[in-house]
């Protein structure tokens, strides 16, 4: 499944905090999910090995420990708003 997805060439984020590089990565992502029908259970996986820079240091922060359950692609797009939304910005966008 690896191989496949990155045959189809997913970006890279890196976390900045830019609301536009995100949603550009997003979307993206979404679009890859959609086109390769990955099961939910590969989906944050996929996504977080995209990571680099700011955006991998802060995975290793906040993922899931052993034994402890893993994370849904909702939950990860939950965090990543938190993280690269600050407040002011999501009021106007809500």
């Amino acid at each position: 499944m690896l191989c496949q997805f990155n045959k189809l060439k997913p970006p890279k984020f890196e976390g900045q905090t830019d609301p536009m590089a995100y949603e550009e990565w997003l979307r993206r992502m979404e679009n890859l999910f959609k086109i390769m029908e990955f099961p939910k259970r590969f989906k944050v996986h996929l996504a977080t090995y995209q990571f680099e820079k700011e955006a991998e240091l802060w995975w290793e922060t906040v993922k899931p420990g052993v034994g402890e359950l893993t994370l849904t692609w909702n939950q990860l797009k939950a965090l990543i708003d938190a993280q690269c939304y600050p407040q002011d910005v999501r009021r106007v966008m809500e």
